[in-house]
């Protein structure tokens, strides 16, 4: 009960808005058609899907699917051992876009965030 609190607290924390704009299955998921979100200076559109879809963790299945990313770390002795991260991919013909941008076209989830902007979330067959 605590996480949920803690995450609904996080979702207006921040220094400026960025307002989610649902359409189709998310707003049936969501029961809402648009969603505004605080992000902090220089946050990313990941952190921002990543605020809404801890608030909404029902939705995180409808648009993205699991996928699985390796990587390397060295313990304190040199040794390499492999890590293993969870990442989400958007699912084909469902769209994010930032400012009317699909972001896999302007450089993914790692583009910054920037006061005025705004998330759309388009399932398939828009």
């Amino acid at each position: 009960m605590l996480m949920g609190y803690q995450t609904a607290l996080a979702l207006d924390r921040g220094d400026f808005s960025v307002p989610f704009v649902l359409f189709g299955r998310m707003r049936t998921v969501t029961g809402a058609q648009q969603v505004t979100i605080h992000v902090d200076r220089g946050a990313t559109v990941e952190t921002g899907l990543r605020k809404f879809f801890n608030y909404y963790p029902q939705s995180r299945a409808e648009v993205f699917d699991v996928a699985w990313a390796d990587g390397e770390r060295v313990d304190s002795h040199g040794t390499p051992w492999l890590t293993v991260n969870r990442v989400y991919a958007v699912k084909p013909m469902w769209r994010v876009l930032l400012n009317g941008k699909d972001i896999s076209y302007i450089g993914g989830p790692a583009v910054a965030l920037n006061p005025g902007d705004e998330i759309h979330v388009f399932p398939p067959g828009r």
